[in-house]
């Protein structure tokens, strides 16, 4: 669990959000690489989409901030042609990271490989993701497969929210009386200084006396707690921080205008500065509710079923009737910075980036290999691939940076008492959650 739910666990209220999901938040033990002789024998990725623009129009954006955004050149929350082509490059260094292990070599052999041994799901729910599908479909197969696998356009997908497809449903009293009780906690003054310094910053660039205005433009105004289609949206100047923060994030990434720069300068250098001074807004909001236990349990249950079924060399078996090929040896699931966050809480990961402020930025893809050890076990490794601000703005290629895109290798709360992380151990924790 995030250090949030460590700081919130104290009280009583919480106490019912770890009967649903009992992790420790204590800090993950060390797992070792696996070691020499062991053989990859399936990895499972889940990625959020390219670069888009912000959801909301510009009209509703420019009246919520009090100034002027830069447009853009989709209609709102679409892929964008750079981000298009920031997340081939993503793909396209997964595919050369995976080669000796799945065969997909593509073009640069000349001839398509078993294009079964690569299977790409997309959420339907979203134009986005499932272009998003097809690029990493064509970047992962070096142009020999043309298109994802998903539902029919725009349909609601239980694999990534069984929420709003009505598949499961969340406890609303048991949630809003954790919501209400971290907002409490805040708002009497424990909120983190590095989120209390988001929020004061964008006030002083938006709208140096918007709390004091009727309507307001406020970035330190108390949460509050509505329910929409069955899962808790917040708002006040928490949720307008995170959602202001975040697509400043996505302006920079983009290459557009700033719609604020820090006094005096408006440097690249300067627009880096913010985003790591503002995005802790965009962070602390997804750890207060997109990556709660009891809202993820729910909303991701049937894709944490279909990861494990995968881990365990089994097909998975799904409400939206995805037929997964038996020898699928790379399976890639296309989604949200939401489903980053839902299985980062569900199988107890945290990650971080020293040149990516948003840990689910744009094109970041999870990853869960399956290697079989010398002695015939199985064993998890969680790896999470990123691209930097700087690559994400310039397009560069994502082996263009001092670890040469390496990804980082993460450490599973749920196996800090096992000496490996195996499917197992996996799957009774998390069956013992549900």
């Amino acid at each position: 669990m995030s250090a949030f739910f460590s700081r919130i666990s104290q009280g009583a209220l919480c106490a019912a959000l770890f009967s649903v999901l009992s992790v420790s938040s204590a800090a993950a033990s060390e797992q070792s690489a696996p070691p020499s002789g062991a053989v990859l024998k399936r990895v499972v990725l889940v990625a959020r989409h390219g670069i888009r623009s912000p959801t909301q129009k510009i009209e509703t954006l420019n009246v919520k901030t009090g100034r002027s955004w830069s447009p853009w050149p989709v209609p709102p929350g679409q892929l964008t042609d750079h981000g298009r082509a920031d997340l081939h490059l993503m793909g396209d260094f997964i595919r050369h990271y995976y080669a000796p292990f799945s065969g997909l070599g593509g073009a640069e052999k000349q001839v398509c490989p078993h294009t079964s041994s690569l299977f790409v799901w997309a959420d339907a729910a979203d134009t986005r993701t499932r272009q998003t599908g097809d690029i990493l479909a064509q970047s992962m197969s070096g142009g020999c497969v043309s298109q994802a696998h998903s539902l029919a356009p725009g349909q609601k997908d239980p694999l990534f929210n069984a929420l709003a497809s009505g598949h499961a449903y969340a406890d609303q009293h048991n949630i809003s009386a954790i919501l209400q009780a971290v907002y409490r906690h805040d708002e009497a003054g424990a909120l983190p200084r590095d989120v209390r310094e988001a929020e004061e910053t964008l006030q002083k660039l938006f709208d140096p006396e918007g709390c004091g205005h009727t309507p307001a433009i406020c970035f330190t105004a108390p949460a509050r707690l509505t329910w929409k289609k069955g899962a808790p949206h917040a708002s006040g100047g928490l949720a307008l921080s995170a959602t202001v923060s975040e697509n400043l994030l996505l302006e920079y990434a983009q290459g557009l205008p700033a719609t604020v720069s820090l006094p005096a300068s408006s440097s690249d250098d300067s627009q880096i500065a913010l985003l790591n001074i503002v995005l802790p807004a965009h962070n602390y909001q997804s750890e207060t509710i997109r990556r709660m236990p009891a809202l993820a349990a729910r909303r991701g249950q049937f894709l944490v079923s279909a990861i494990l079924a995968l881990l365990d060399n089994k097909v998975p078996s799904s409400p939206a009737e995805a037929v997964f090929p038996q020898d699928a040896k790379v399976v890639v699931f296309a989604g949200h910075d939401t489903t980053l966050d839902m299985l980062s809480a569900l199988f107890g990961l945290d990650w971080s980036f020293k040149d990516q402020p948003d840990p689910t930025a744009p094109d970041t893809v999870l990853g869960f290999e399956l290697w079989q050890m010398p002695d015939g076990k199985n064993q998890v490794k969680f790896v999470i691939f990123h691209q930097s601000l700087k690559q994400l703005r310039e397009t560069l290629p994502v082996a263009d940076r001092a670890d040469h895109g390496q990804p980082q290798v993460l450490q599973s709360r749920l196996c800090q008492a096992e000496t490996v992380c195996t499917p197992e151990v996996l799957a009774r924790h998390i069956a013992h959650a549900g």
